[in-house]
């Protein structure tokens, strides 16, 4: 499929969920790939909704989300009038549009066409008098249904896109109460809605085509995350990252994902962090800058690579904790984070510590497919994979108990399939080589 079929693909869901958003659609869900262009997709329509006269609330999962939403609707629909409604706590940001009102008193809301962004949060806590035309969840798949019924007199009519690879809601309590209710409120709020054929009978459901953000040779390593198909945007061979012929870590070059591995001692791998993955995590970094590595954007642009332009992920705090400092040479410019709040954001080059690497007898939390998945689509030209190399060894012989209430998807399962899917992938087209 070429760019250009790909954007009538875009043109045409979007024209779509136009019209039936429109017309008085009740509920519309748009799942979305990583780095798709759906926060673009979502400001489209609402720019279009608002020019036939819409009134619309916008629920997005952080206060950074709304102040990226505020920014790029007040930049690409300067006719639009934007209101970004906030705790009283909060303050703008630097830099913040000076044409969109920052306000907590809910009194101050219009009750004229516009849209009013806020946190799921904020809207949670609000009682409006005079309901939306529309509510619009942006990163819909990071609301819990229970956030969604407490945001539900907002409207009566829901836009919900996002990405459903992602991390399921993050939830504290004890939920097996729930486990087999059809409307768990732990559950991610498009789920419930896309499995009950009672909800919103009368509803559209819809697919961004493309990943623009991955190389094209990485996109067949995230599908099998996803219940739904999609492209690479970028063509073949464009992005990458390009070092000195014989560079031992050449095969960057190619847009595939690279997993390098270290020894797991026959005791197992280190217990809780892994002190070696961190120095090497520093050394594979000093190399790639040391050798003055290049950077293939896909659009034609070749740059040098800085530390800028690294990012970091593992799945612990305490084991991101040791890759800053291994890594501090750098200052703040290289950031480390858990895949949670990797969400989101991207980096021409990541290196991640793969969820599996620490472990030998993983957990449902280790083979949660989210995290994988968020850990595998951050970057723009090239990953990196650092893990013991055990991982394979580890998933062949893992047999998944059905532990899920009765009715209940496998989630372990499930994540066992993906885990195996995606290191079996990286061996097949000879992807895993040990460090050295």
């Amino acid at each position: 499929m070429t760019a250009l079929s790909i954007d009538d693909e875009y043109a045409q869901l979007r024209e779509g969920l136009i019209d039936y958003l429109v017309a008085g659609g009740k509920i519309a869900v748009v799942k979305a790939p990583p780095g798709s262009g759906k926060t673009h997709m979502l400001i489209e329509v609402l720019g279009a909704l608002v020019s036939e006269g819409s009134r619309i609330a916008v629920a997005a999962q952080t206060n950074s989300q709304a102040d990226d939403i505020c920014r790029r609707v007040a930049l690409d629909h300067p006719h639009v009038s934007v209101v970004r409604f906030s705790s009283k706590g909060n303050k703008a940001p630097d830099g913040f549009p000076a044409s969109v009102l920052w306000t907590s008193d809910k009194n101050a809301l219009p009750a004229t066409a516009g849209v009013v962004i806020a946190t799921t949060a904020k809207w949670s806590l609000t009682d409006v008098d005079n309901p939306f035309d529309l509510l619009a969840v942006d990163e819909a798949w990071q609301m819990s249904w229970a956030d969604l019924m407490q945001c539900a007199l907002l409207s009566r009519n829901f836009l919900m896109i996002g990405d459903p690879g992602q991390i399921p809601p993050v939830v504290t309590i004890d939920v097996r109460r729930w486990e087999t209710s059809p409307r768990a409120p732990h559950a991610a709020a498009p789920d419930v809605i896309l499995a009950e054929p009672t909800l919103g009978r009368d509803r559209f459901v819809g697919s961004l085509p493309a990943c623009r953000r991955l190389p094209h040779e990485a996109v067949a390593f995230v599908k099998p995350f996803y219940d739904f198909d999609f492209e690479a945007y970028v063509p073949p061979a464009t992005r990458g990252i390009d070092l000195p012929d014989g560079h031992k870590l050449g095969k960057l070059s190619d847009g595939r994902p690279l997993a390098l591995t270290l020894p797991t001692a026959a005791q197992g791998p280190p217990l809780e962090v892994d002190h070696e993955l961190a120095q090497m995590a520093a050394e594979v970094v000093a190399e790639l800058l040391d050798s003055e590595a290049l950077i293939r954007d896909g659009h034609g642009a070749v740059r040098q690579l800085t530390p800028a332009d690294v990012g970091v992920s593992s799945s612990h705090r305490i084991m991101n904790a040791a890759l800053a400092s291994a890594l501090s040479r750098w200052g703040n410019n290289i950031r480390v984070d858990t895949p949670e709040r990797w969400q989101g954001l991207e980096r021409p080059l990541m290196l991640a510590v793969h969820p599996l690497s620490g472990v030998t007898d993983p957990s449902p939390f280790d083979l949660e497919t989210g995290r994988l998945c968020v850990m595998a689509s951050r970057h723009q030209a090239a990953l990196l994979l650092l893990t013991r190399d055990h991982v394979g060894e580890t998933l062949m012989n893992y047999v998944p108990s059905a532990e899920q209430a009765p009715g209940r998807p496998d989630i372990v399962g499930r994540g066992h399939d993906a885990h195996f899917r995606f290191w079996n992938t990286l061996l097949e087209q000879n992807r895993v080589a040990p460090f050295n």
